[in-house]
């Protein structure tokens, strides 16, 4: 599964160079430089191809990897996990996968119920997915919907609609969306609309915390490079570690969850 996402990477990212350096003829062809500095000018273009460059090598090597190492389902339910690797897979659809760090596949959160014009839009442009309103949903590996957070809002606010499974609601988050494209600020709050977890994050990348006001932690997260001890699935810089709290009550876990699983939908992008 890992070695697939490495590998539409790589795919995805060859298209992006192709249309790249179509534009940069395109943009020769109509628009000739003239001069030496004009020339010099177009040394623009080459930080975007380097770029995409450096993504498909760190692709290909990635895919070398990990493409003979088998992906274990893990025996344990998602519940049950206190810390994950989560991991933005390149799809048509974006979803996150994500594993215990041994190595084993957990769950893995996607959107559900979308329109066919969405799906086009979405696989043109997996940023869109925080503009229009949809339905997710937390499945573990035999398929059992275990968590649904329905997405409503866009500029000035978001709301999410969270549910035990697809029935039970148990809580709502609210974000004030015009903040979040620097900081991310929001409150969550149970099924009857107490305050539960103050969220306040300048981004969402990096090392973190959330506390709530007595101090209690709820979850920490960090970004970088896997401890080598744990397994070699996740040798590369983009991994994201979220740790939870050991002493969260099952309703609050899945409430987390479900901010969790939003927030790397919208912000996280490799």
């Amino acid at each position: 599964m890992l070695a697939e996402m490495y590998k539409r990477r790589e795919k995805h990212s060859r298209l992006f160079l192709i249309f790249t350096v179509a534009v940069m003829i395109g943009f020769l062809i109509l628009q000739t430089p003239e001069t030496l500095r004009e020339w010099w000018e177009l040394l623009f273009f080459l930080f975007p191809v380097g770029l995409i460059l450096s993504i498909i090598f760190i692709s290909r090597q990635q895919y070398n990897k990990v493409k003979d190492i088998p992906i274990l389902e893990s025996e344990k339910e998602l519940f049950d996990v206190t810390e994950v690797v989560v991991k933005k897979d390149m799809a048509l659809l974006p979803r996150l996968l994500l594993f215990e760090p041994s190595g084993e596949l957990i769950a893995e959160v996607k959107p559900i119920d979308v329109d066919w014009w969405m799906r086009v839009l979405l696989a043109a442009n997996s940023e869109l997915i925080s503009i229009f309103p949809l339905t997710f949903g937390f499945f573990s590996q035999t398929g059992e919907k275990l968590i649904t957070f329905r997405k409503k809002g866009w500029l000035k606010q978001v709301e999410l609609k969270i549910f035990e499974g697809d029935q039970r609601k148990i809580g709502t988050y609210i974000q004030e969306e015009l903040k979040a494209f620097i900081h991310i600020k929001g409150e969550l709050f149970d099924e009857l609309g107490n305050t539960l977890l103050a969220i306040k994050v300048s981004g969402f990348s990096g090392n973190f915390s959330w506390s709530d006001e007595e101090g209690r932690q709820w979850a920490s997260f960090s970004k970088g490079f896997f401890p080598h001890e744990y397994t070699e699935l996740f040798s590369d810089s983009h991994n994201h570690i979220v740790k939870l709290s050991d002493g969260l009550t099952e309703d609050d876990k899945v409430r987390l969850l479900a901010v969790i699983g939003y927030l790397f939908m919208a912000r996280i992008k490799d």
